[in-house]
């Protein structure tokens, strides 16, 4: 009698699951693949183009280089340093001839306005501890003060210089000298009459640059009156 043994317990149907299971895996491994190697391409690709961006660079700034050097063969640069050296001495010559002061000018505003019966026996002129240049204005704070002291023959001749000092600061003839005073009225042994005069002058009003352009205006007036009489004769 023949006995017939069964070879396998594991059902056909359990078998052709574990094979689908199997396929699918592989399959997903492919695609992860797939991608991995496409990510890699693309990033092999966008490395050579950083790369030969990066050597265009380099070439287009040795080209600037190069032509930089050319312009600068082309000029003359010590004298390029020259002509800077110069014109930094020019401007620092502007600025101190804008803010320097011509004191001087002030004794001829004096003598100006003073009248013929006058006469100063002393002078004081105070400088202000900023001066500013002509388009700084005039402050209390930039204003110079001159005290002098004067006498006269009568104490007429006082309030006549009093008004002429008055009236040339009040109604501007001369901007220079502000709020003119005169005091300190005494009578002196020989007759005379004594008293003491201040007044404050703004800085920019003596301005040294405005005495040159004062001098080359006169001188090119002179010049021109000149050539008119010569041209005439």
């Amino acid at each position: 009698m023949d006995t017939k043994f069964q070879t396998s317990f594991i059902p056909k149907k359990t078998m052709n699951v574990a094979t689908g299971n199997v396929v699918a895996a592989r399959h997903s491994v492919s695609i992860l693949l797939f991608i991995s190697v496409i990510i890699f391409i693309i990033s092999l690709g966008g490395a050579g183009l950083a790369f030969a961006w990066q050597n265009v660079l380099i070439s287009e700034q040795n080209q600037y280089k190069s032509d930089l050097a050319k312009d600068q063969n082309q000029f003359n640069t010590s004298l390029i340093d020259t002509l800077t050296k110069a014109n930094t001495k020019i401007d620092l010559a502007k600025n101190l001839l804008k803010n320097h002061i011509a004191a001087s000018e002030i004794f001829a505003i004096i003598n100006q306005l003073t009248i013929q019966s006058v006469r100063w026996k002393s002078f004081t002129f105070t400088a202000p501890s900023s001066l500013v240049g002509t388009a700084g204005g005039s402050s209390a704070s930039n204003l110079a003060t001159v005290s002098m002291q004067g006498e006269t023959d009568s104490y007429y001749s006082v309030a006549y210089q009093s008004d002429v000092f008055g009236q040339s600061s009040n109604f501007g003839t001369n901007k220079a000298i502000k709020n003119p005073i005169l005091s300190n009225l005494s009578a002196a042994q020989n007759g005379k009459v004594d008293f003491s005069f201040t007044a404050q002058v703004d800085p920019s009003e003596l301005s040294y640059e405005n005495e040159i352009n004062a001098q080359g205006a006169a001188a090119a007036t002179s010049s021109a009156a000149t050539a008119s009489t010569t041209s005439n004769q």
